[in-house]
């Protein structure tokens, strides 16, 4: 285990270092605000699989925020980590702090909770995968297994880091069990549609020539780590390099934009909201109807119907 993993396993620190501010003089609306914060940031790593985060894995939680918090929030959240491993660096702990070249977002207004692709960008990235260099490679049927699983069934980073050649099923339809959300043990599915099982199959057979023991649907082919578990960030570079190639280059588009963008398709060609809420995994179904509100919001607006 390495000093940051140790340390951030340790409940006994995160104590220790609210009651430092607490001492410096930190009024307690900040203490909490601080804990928050850096329990927010703590949940992410577990979902992300992360137990050694370095400087990268903070820069892409915060970016992770941005789909969700408002910029206030966010750098509230990397004050609290930033503090939070200076107090371990101070105390001697750790050698160094990840942390402290992460710089917050500049403030001001509110940012877009989500941005869904296009259907034709999402359509462009999937193509990426079959032509050019990708044409045909072991690379290119993985990654657009990946991108499907993504576009057609809003698979977030974390599931498809976690999927398992055995959480695949058939039995009629093809489904695959997927670990929710803050879960670890598959315990959700995700269906198929027809017309992408010929993709996952083709991945499948790609996968068996390997033939290794690691019980990942999706690996690395790369030859430094070949044929171990892709991480997140792997995955995450992935996603960034297709939409690259399919020349999108707007920031507010991350991985996530596929998951959104396969949740309000659904909502837009007329499925309930009971059948989204089944497909997006929501425990809540407030958050479900947010993303309805958001669909009609923007599809049927009141204001089209104003008549004088």
């Amino acid at each position: 285990m390495s000093e940051n993993e140790l340390v951030l396993a340790t409940v006994s620190w995160i104590d220790k270092w609210l009651e430092a501010e607490r001492v410096k003089g930190a009024a307690e609306k900040t203490i909490e605000a601080y804990r928050r914060g850096l329990h927010r940031f703590l949940h992410w790593l577990a979902e992300q699989g992360i137990t050694q985060p370095n400087a990268a894995d903070i820069a892409a939680y915060r970016d992770d925020l941005k789909t969700h918090y408002s910029s206030l929030t966010i750098n509230l959240s990397l004050t609290a980590v930033r503090s939070f491993y200076r107090y371990l660096l101070e105390s001697g702990a750790i050698s160094y702090s990840p942390a402290e070249a992460v710089r917050g977002i500049r403030g001001g207004k509110r940012n877009h909770k989500r941005s869904e692709l296009s259907a034709g960008e999402v359509l462009d990235v999937l193509a990426t995968c079959e032509s050019g260099d990708d044409h045909d490679t072991p690379q290119g049927v993985r990654d657009r297994a990946i991108l499907t699983l993504m576009a057609y069934c809003g698979l977030r980073t974390v599931e498809i880091q976690r999927a398992n050649i055995d959480d695949l099923k058939v039995n009629g339809r093809m489904v695959l069990w997927v670990q929710g959300k803050g879960h670890r043990e598959a315990d959700e599915y995700v269906v198929i549609p027809r017309e992408q099982e010929r993709i996952i199959r083709a991945w499948l057979a790609e996968r068996a020539k390997l033939g290794n023991a690691e019980p990942a649907l999706f690996i690395s082919l790369s030859r430094r780590n070949q044929g171990e578990r892709l991480s997140t960030r792997a995955i995450r570079n992935l996603v960034k390099d297709h939409y690259h190639k399919a020349g999108i280059y707007d920031d507010t588009k991350t991985t996530h934009s596929l998951r959104h963008s396969a949740i309000t398709s659904a909502i837009r060609h007329g499925a309930t909201p009971m059948q989204v809420q089944a497909m997006a995994r929501h425990s809540s179904f407030n958050t479900t109807l947010g993303y309805i509100h958001e669909v009609n919001r923007l599809d049927a607006p009141a204001e089209d119907l104003v008549e004088y």
